[in-house]
């Protein structure tokens, strides 16, 4: 297989596929491929190569033309690269072997390249992975939503980063997606990108003036008011870009603000609250979660810059059983504004074990929950006074995370602490 310089001798391969629904429908920019567009597109295929050096190849393997694949100059330090198969040699791992091809021919003139693919045609999302891209962003274009994967030199604040926080081990904590610039994407696009990056939440910065920020949350499933681990991580991106000291985070649930330091991040919620649950709620969550009995200690629903269900369990050993009806949950949280499910057992003072059920995410369980961490502060200072102390969280999924709370402030607000990390 090569490719070969876009010439004449290929339109009639171009006016033949267009007429393929296969192809029109993800190729090209929305237009009818009548044959006044192929042609148009032919000719600047042409022109391209003459103006730049590349352009439009076509595919040919054994002298037959199977295929397309381009090279466009995205950005100064960016290529852009794309490709077709003939739907007559699909199945023959022809995609891959083009992808690859066309990714070297763009690093050899830029350091970073750039592929997109339609949502629905997942398996070109497959064979940019297997060429070693990662996916970076999502949009819609042309009516059409769009996933777009990147490759290359160093590091970019282009599309998803990927940090876990809690942690400083990029196999422990909770991960989150952070894109640190938002500008530009609409409610659909920033839970499109959620979803594809399927972490519990993605957090979307929109930069104001100096150190403050409008950030957004984002599940798989929806948009939540605030999420603690995507706040840690964010600051914790951000810090390492403009500097560690004071950061302000202006989220749908209120002002947060955010002190970093050396790779670690220090939030301080909105003010927190909480009463005692409703009994048929705590009821109905029991049975979801299928508990007969649990721990001592009243249990709350707590507010930290969004709601939980803060419910006591009576050892270690029934934490770390958790099997649980995820649907019935889901509806149920759905139904009273809960984010997660707030677990908890107390070895001592000053060291709490947790989990926290999150269906409403489309996730069965987070890793580190900090926003849950601030209301079950508040939770503990409400009942027993101003204290500190540490919750580890995670343990029982293998991504284990160190929260420290400090639930000493007079205004009612929780400060808390974690580490984050880049995944690699």
């Amino acid at each position: 297989m090569e490719l070969v310089r876009w010439a004449d001798e290929h339109f009639e391969h171009l006016l033949r596929w267009a007429t393929d629904p296969r192809m029109t429908r993800y190729v090209g920019n929305g237009k009818p491929w009548t044959p006044e567009y192929v042609a148009e597109r032919h000719e600047q295929a042409l022109r391209h190569w003459e103006e730049h050096g590349f352009g439009l190849h076509a595919v040919v393997e054994d002298g037959v033309v199977v295929g397309i694949g381009q090279l466009v100059a995205r950005r100064p330090d960016e290529m852009e690269i794309g490709y077709w198969v003939d739907a007559d040699h699909w199945g023959r791992g022809l995609a891959s072997r083009i992808a690859a091809e066309l990714r070297d021919k763009a690093l050899a003139v830029k350091p970073r390249v750039f592929a997109g693919h339609q949502a629905e045609n997942v398996a070109s999302g497959r064979v940019l992975e297997k060429a070693g891209f990662r996916y970076a962003t999502s949009k819609y274009a042309f009516g059409r939503l769009q996933h777009g994967y990147t490759l290359g030199e160093g590091m970019t604040d282009q599309g998803v980063l990927r940090y876990s926080a809690f942690t400083k081990d990029p196999a422990g904590g909770n991960p989150a997606g952070v894109v640190l610039d938002a500008t530009g994407l609409s409610d659909d696009e920033m839970l499109a990108i959620a979803a594809k990056v399927g972490y519990s939440e993605t957090a979307f910065v929109l930069p104001r003036d100096g150190r403050a920020f409008d950030v957004r949350y984002f599940s798989p499933e929806a948009e939540v008011p605030f999420c603690g681990h995507a706040t840690i991580a964010t600051s914790v991106a951000l810090a390492e870009r403009i500097g560690d000291g004071p950061l302000t985070f202006h989220t749908p649930a209120g002002e947060i603000n955010v002190e970093t330091t050396a790779g670690t991040a220090s939030l301080t919620s909105v003010p927190t609250s909480t009463s005692e649950a409703d009994p048929e709620l705590v009821g109905k969550a029991l049975e979801a979660l299928g508990y007969e009995e649990i721990g001592e200690g009243p249990v709350h629903v707590g507010f930290g810059g969004a709601r939980h269900l803060l419910i006591p369990l009576k050892s270690r050993e029934q934490l770390a059983h958790l099997d649980y009806d995820f649907n019935a949950l889901r509806d149920l949280m759905l139904a009273h504004d809960l984010t997660t499910v707030h677990l908890f057992w107390r070895e001592s003072a000053d060291l709490v074990h947790a989990r926290d059920p999150f269906p409403v995410g489309g996730v069965v369980e987070d890793a580190a929950t900090g926003a849950a961490a601030a209301a079950f502060g508040g939770y503990l200072r409400d009942l027993e006074g101003p204290q500190r102390f540490v919750i580890s969280q995670g343990e029982d999924m293998g991504r284990p995370s160190r929260l420290e709370v400090d639930a000493t402030r007079e205004d009612r607000r929780v400060t808390v602490t974690g580490a984050a990390v880049v995944i690699p």
